[in-house]
């Protein structure tokens, strides 16, 4: 904050004020005078004009001193941001002051000045310097306060000293030519009274205007000068009817020029100085309370490092108080040895901000840490002027982040120990971030990651995701707690990776969209080989490695869901090896578990893939035909199996040993109940087949055809 607006201006209540007090109260009062002054007798105040003439230059000299003193403080305020306002008074009032001076000089009584002094001459001198002062106030009102540029104030001053010397040179060598303004015996002359009369009503059209001015534009010096263009009207009015330099009215005359003057400058001085400086002292005030009431430790140091001042929280910290410290250095308040971090420069102020945390000693012995900005500050010409100082207390802040980085470093152990890889997603954006660990677990590096989700989701099996946005999408809605999924990641090596993705959304805006999501990610690949694994053995034969009995039921009663929801066709075969059991008293068990798994194999390479091959028990084994055309389709595909088996033997111990199988096939119907009605079936046609002599296929008739023949096939 600066004070730099050096102005006429004030509030409105200052106005009120100045009207209701000082300047128009003078004025009035001085007005009073004026009037009953005038109507007293020109009596003598002294003797002779010589007796007069000591108290006559002291009134001049002070108007002289006043008017030099405006023009100093105008010329000083010129740059400020009404200057173009002062140094219109300022310039005026150097010419005025040189011209007074003449006049002082060339009062009777003086001694010559090129010409006899005179009344007369002074009069001359007299009356140029108070047209000059109605024309200077005049103009104020219409001048604009913006600052001169200096080629103009230059020449504004050189105008001023030539209109000086121009008023000089004709009071001085072409008096003769001038009206006569005074006869002595008689007093001032017609056009003398008419010359005053006129200053003074130039004087009065300017203290209306400038009170005009005051009023609309709230600038309280101009009530000031408002009151000085009056009484110095009034001072006009004096010399219209002084008979005697030495008589009262003259007298009185130079008196109300005076009192004017002081008015003159009472405005100046207000509006330059006394203004400026209050505002600078309010703007000190708003500084410090603001300064005070920050919790930071403020500081100011001039170029040699003495301290300028302080605020409150920095002398609680060091426990000494701002007068203490001004004027002294840091090793002088804390010891030699005192430096401003553990990196300290030469330099006892810095040239350019730094930023450093340092461990200091407060006033309670506790060690406390600041993070400190050092920040120059310069003058308007650039100059380095010292240093300000902001420390912050790091030192809660600092305790908890060391919890918290404690408080990671065993979850981060606990994570490693749990084999958990960490996510961070900011959703609204898309930016997801990975811990070393989840990165490892799919054989990566972190750092060839982009945070990005988009780096996730490529990862991410094709299969997998309509499991991850089943248990995810519904999550993020806020309809449940927590999101859980088990899918597949592709590993850098090429292979996939199941993992058991676990999170929750962390943060939601007002209107519950999700912001945040935090989760981790579980290598589950080990848990599900050993899920397959019991999967299989539960499902599978361990002899021939096919599907068994109870996972087949399962198949067929889905199968039959299909048929009754979509109507498509779908068979059962029920296959029995024929003469199996000689097979096992002849031959051995090994030679028939061998026979068993030469015929899974045979009957599994020439199935479809989309054909369901299941070991019953013992020998007997089944085949479902999902999708088949119709029941023709059915025995085509089972006489293939049988004429495969008929001309492929078995080969045990190196022989040859043949054997057949006899099937029975049936349609899955829609009215079947389940896997039960199916296999009834296509029992009965197997029971059909071996009755008939084996090596055969026979087809079940529909149900609604139940006590029919059924149809067989037998070999060629």
């Amino acid at each position: 904050m600066t004070s730099q607006t050096h102005s006429f201006q004030s509030a409105p209540r200052s106005i009120r004020e100045s009207f209701a007090s000082t300047p128009l109260r003078w004025a009035a009062l001085l007005t009073a005078l004026c009037v009953v002054a005038i109507l007293l007798p020109g009596w003598r105040m002294f003797s002779s004009a010589e007796h007069y003439l000591a108290l006559h230059n002291a009134l001049e000299f002070f108007s002289i001193a006043v008017s030099a003193m405006v023009f100093a403080l105008g010329w000083n305020l010129r740059r400020s941001a009404s200057g173009g306002a002062f140094l219109w008074l300022g310039v005026f009032a150097l010419a005025v002051a040189v011209i007074d001076l003449l006049h002082l000089l060339s009062y009777e009584g003086m001694p010559s000045l090129v010409t006899p002094s005179s009344p007369e001459k002074a009069i001359n001198f007299w009356l140029a310097a108070r047209l000059l002062t109605a024309l200077c106030l005049l103009g104020l009102v219409f001048v604009p306060p913006r600052p001169w540029r200096a080629v103009t104030a230059v020449g504004a001053v050189v105008a001023a000293l030539a209109t000086s010397a121009g008023v000089a040179w004709i009071g001085l060598f072409h008096a003769d030519r001038l009206p006569s303004t005074f006869v002595p015996g008689e007093g001032v002359t017609a056009f003398k009274v008419a010359v005053e009369y006129g200053i003074a009503g130039l004087h009065a059209l300017a203290a209306v205007l400038l009170l005009r001015t005051a009023v609309r534009q709230g600038r309280a010096a101009m009530v000031w000068l408002a009151a000085a263009a009056w009484v110095l009207g009034l001072t006009g009015l004096f010399f219209t009817v002084y008979v005697s330099v030495n008589d009262v009215h003259n007298f009185l005359g130079h008196a109300y020029k005076v009192v004017a003057s002081i008015m003159f400058y009472k405005a100046v001085f207000a509006a330059g100085v006394q203004e400026p400086n209050a505002a600078l002292e309010r703007e000190r005030a708003l500084l410090r309370t603001m300064i005070d009431s920050v919790p930071d430790l403020i500081s100011f140091k001039d170029v040699n490092g003495a301290y300028l001042g302080c605020n409150r929280a920095f002398s609680a910290c060091y426990n000494l108080s701002e007068q203490s410290l001004v004027g002294r250095t840091d090793a002088e308040l804390f010891g030699a040895g005192m430096q401003i971090a553990s990196d300290a420069q030469a330099d006892v102020v810095v040239t350019r901000l730094e930023r450093h945390e340092e461990w200091v000693e407060g006033a309670d012995g506790t060690m406390r840490l600041l993070d400190t900005l050092r920040i120059p500050f310069r003058g308007s010409d650039g100059n380095l002027l010292g240093e300000i100082d902001v420390s912050r207390d790091f030192t809660e802040r600092r305790r908890i982040r060391d919890q918290i980085a404690e408080r990671e470093k065993r979850l981060l152990m606990a994570l490693q120990g749990a084999s958990l890889g960490v996510w961070d997603w900011d959703i609204p954006s898309g930016r997801m971030l990975f811990s070393p660990l989840w990165a490892s677990m799919l054989g990566r590096r972190v750092e060839d990651l982009p945070p990005d989700v988009a780096t996730w989701e490529a990862l991410v099996h094709p299969d997998d995701w309509g499991d991850i946005q089943g248990a995810l999408e519904p999550h993020l809605r806020g309809e449940t707690d927590s999101y859980t999924a088990e899918y597949r990641l592709r590993h850098a090596g090429g292979h996939w990776v199941w993992v058991m993705d676990a999170g929750r959304v962390l943060e939601r805006d007002d209107d519950g969209k999700p912001l945040r999501a935090v989760g981790v990610h579980q290598d589950i690949s080990e848990r599900k080989s050993m899920e397959a694994s019991l999967l299989h053995l539960a499902t599978s034969d361990p002899l021939t490695g096919l599907w068994n009995r109870r996972h087949f039921t399962e198949v067929v009663n889905g199968e039959l869901g299909r048929v009754r929801r979509h109507g498509v066709q779908a068979g059962l075969m029920l296959l029995d090896l024929d003469h199996f059991k000689r097979i096992n008293d002849t031959r051995g068990h090994a030679a028939g578990d061998e026979v068993l798994r030469h015929f899974a194999g045979i009957v599994s390479r020439h199935l479809r893939e989309a054909d369901v091959f299941a070991r019953l028990g013992g020998e007997e084994f089944a085949v479902l035909l999902p999708c088949i055309d119709d029941a023709a389709g059915a025995v085509r595909a089972a006489e293939r199996v049988r004429e495969l088996i008929a001309s492929t033997p078995a080969i045990v111990d190196g022989v040859p040993l043949p054997f057949s199988v006899s099937i029975g096939v049936a349609m899955l119907e829609a009215g079947d109940a389940g896997f039960d009605a199916v296999f009834s079936r296509a029992d009965e046609a197997l029971y059909e087949a071996k009755g008939g002599g084996r090596n055969r296929t026979v087809l079940s008739a529909p149900k609604e055809e139940a006590g029919s023949a059924l149809e067989s096939t037998e070999p060629a």
